[in-house]
């Protein structure tokens, strides 16, 4: 005898499970990416941060000890200081524009500094020199650095001048307009075209605190 298709009842009762899934499944995620935000969105400056950092002028001031702890620039060598938190879950919102940059300059083009928070241990140093490679040196913040938040970035012309500080990026994923916006600047900074400084600090998004000797983070 010929088998009998499957009765109506049974084949809606699948779909209304099926829908049943899905529907708990967008709600999940749509739950955690707003325990994410809630988490970790916060303006790169809150109002209890060093506000200085508001200000271009002390900016430079702040920077300018960091560059001491590298080798003097060539004619059309720019600096990327890349500030990291261990311990901040928007690293990995982050990671492509680091990446990118790193990616389309090589060593002749441009020097990487890594700044760590001195509450970061040596296995955690070791840890990001075996992903990133021995390109970049990675230190300790100095003294008086008093950084808002992290990720964040400084980018410094051949004249050892500050062309911008602050965030990769604003909003939940932290993205910005173009992925080619911070090569352009390099670009501008190693054809000796004026840029700057700018300041890109005025803005919430995926931001943590940047921890002092007496915080975790």
């Amino acid at each position: 005898m010929p088998e009998s298709s499957p009765k109506p009842q049974a084949s809606a009762a699948r779909t209304f499970l099926l829908s049943v899934m899905i529907g708990g499944w967008l709600l999940a995620t749509l739950a955690g990416l707003w325990w994410f935000q809630q988490q970790n969105v916060r303006p790169f400056i809150a109002s209890d941060d060093d506000l200085s950092y508001l200000r271009p002028a002390i900016i430079s001031e702040r920077i300018q000890p960091l560059l001491t702890l590298l080798p003097a620039a060539s004619a059309q060598q720019t600096t990327l200081i890349h500030f990291w938190n261990p311990d901040c879950l928007c690293n990995q919102l982050s990671q492509r524009h680091f990446d990118g940059l790193v990616a389309a300059f090589d060593e002749t083009q441009m020097r990487i500094l890594v700044v760590a928070p001195s509450t970061t241990s040596d296995r955690q140093l070791e840890e990001f020199t075996r992903l990133n490679g021995a390109r970049m040196q990675i230190v300790r913040e100095p003294a008086g650095l008093n950084l808002p938040a992290s990720p964040a970035l400084a980018l410094i012309n051949p004249q050892g001048e500050l062309g911008y500080f602050g965030a990769y990026g604003f909003g939940a994923l932290c993205t910005v307009a173009s992925d080619d916006f911070f090569p352009a600047i390099i670009r501008k900074m190693r054809a000796a075209e004026a840029y700057g400084p700018f300041a890109n600090v005025a803005g919430s998004g995926c931001f943590c605190h940047w921890p002092t000797s007496n915080q975790s983070g």
